[in-house]
């Protein structure tokens, strides 16, 4: 009898220990979808004052607010590099005749309107996924704007009964709300909306592995690999925790109750490359933000966002850049589509004159606080 009491109270604090796990789970994710309402908020301050030409933006916005200029700027380059990576695979790939978008946890973007309205989705399907609860938001939001149900076109709104998870599907745009972490179900819901596997296909993920554990995470690299013949995969996120800057970085995520995991096993560049390939793409390139802001925006756009607001704080700028990363991983015919190197010799700008911005040896510690929570 007493054993078996002892496993009756077993069982019941492993149901209460998981019921805790699934609360503080479904609690994280709640400030992970956060993390998209303050998103929009400042790329519609970066997009209104001229850095970068998006007007769908402020229709998923329930304010506007003017970021400071610190914050415009990292949303700028943040939106240059993903835009690069866009129209480069759109050109690779103009010649098929299907294609294919699929960018994991989307929340409000808006590069399916602004894409659509400049003629350059001919024979591209988007898809777009994130959890229920941001889909269904921005669900609503779409229905009732006219602009946007009239870029989306023909929709077929699919009843619950059938397919709980599909919120919009238009001809050419596929919303769909589930959460990542299961992956066999996110198949399968890919599969049965159209998905093809044979396809061209750009995976676009901007802050979104890195608030998943590991081996959630590497389990969507991994999937992505097998699944697609031809793939590019593109991400955009944090590395280089370990400085001053990176390790208040980490704090000011942890205190949002949106912990970086992935900081810990892939804390830089390499160890990203390495893993990507480990996972089963056949190349893999990335770069800091400060390497693709000095290798690929043009010296005239550079000219150009000079001019748009006072501006001094180069410094923190490039700490900020220096601890971000856009990669490209790819395989099949898509190859050699996108490759991210450094630009060649030493960064030099005139912002490097004010000292060892990298390491964030000119700001004390004290101040960092303040510093990056304003550039994030």
């Amino acid at each position: 009898m007493i054993g078996e009491e002892g496993d009756g109270d077993n069982v019941g604090t492993s149901a209460r220990n998981k019921r805790c796990r699934n609360k503080q789970q479904a609690g994280k994710d709640v400030a992970v979808q956060g993390t998209n309402d303050s998103s929009i908020v400042s790329k519609c301050s970066m997009a209104s004052l001229g850095y970068f030409n998006d007007g769908f933006l402020k229709g998923f916005a329930n304010k506007t607010t003017r970021r400071a200029p610190l914050i415009n700027r990292g949303y700028y380059v943040r939106a240059k590099a993903v835009d690069y990576s866009l129209h480069c695979f759109l050109q690779k790939t103009a010649s098929y005749s299907q294609r294919q978008i699929l960018s994991l946890g989307a929340g409000f973007d808006s590069l399916y309107f602004r894409l659509k309205a400049s003629g350059e989705l001919e024979n591209v399907i988007v898809y777009e996924v994130d959890f229920p609860d941001v889909v269904q938001r921005k669900a609503t939001l779409i229905k009732n704007k006219q602009e946007f149900m009239e870029l989306v076109g023909c929709m077929n709104e699919i009843k619950p009964a059938q397919m709980d998870n599909l919120y919009l599907c238009g001809l050419d745009y596929k919303l769909l709300g589930i959460d990542m972490t299961e992956i066999v179900e996110l198949d399968n819901l890919l599969m049965e909306t159209g998905l093809n596997p044979a396809c061209p296909t750009l995976l676009l993920s901007e802050v979104v592995l890195t608030y998943m554990r590991d081996a959630s995470s590497s389990a969507v690299i991994h999937w992505a690999a097998n699944r697609f013949s031809s793939a590019i995969f593109v991400v955009y996120e944090q590395i280089r925790p370990d400085d001053p800057f990176g390790q208040v970085m980490q704090q000011h995520f942890t205190q949002l109750n949106s912990t970086l995991h992935a900081l810990i096993q892939f804390p830089g560049k390499e160890a990203q490359r390495k893993r990507f390939l480990s996972e089963g793409w056949e190349e893999c390139h990335c770069i800091d933000m400060n390497e693709f802001y000095t290798g690929f925006i043009p010296e005239q756009e550079k000219r150009r966002i000079e001019m748009l607001e006072p501006f001094d704080e180069y410094e923190e700028w490039h700490l900020k850049c220096s601890h971000y990363l856009i990669l490209s991983a790819s395989k099949g015919d898509l190859k050699t589509c996108l490759l991210f190197h450094p630009p060649p010799g030493k960064i030099k700008t005139k912002e490097a004159e004010h000292g060892n911005w990298a390491l964030g040896t000119h700001l004390c510690f004290s101040s960092l606080s303040d510093n990056v929570t304003k550039v994030i």
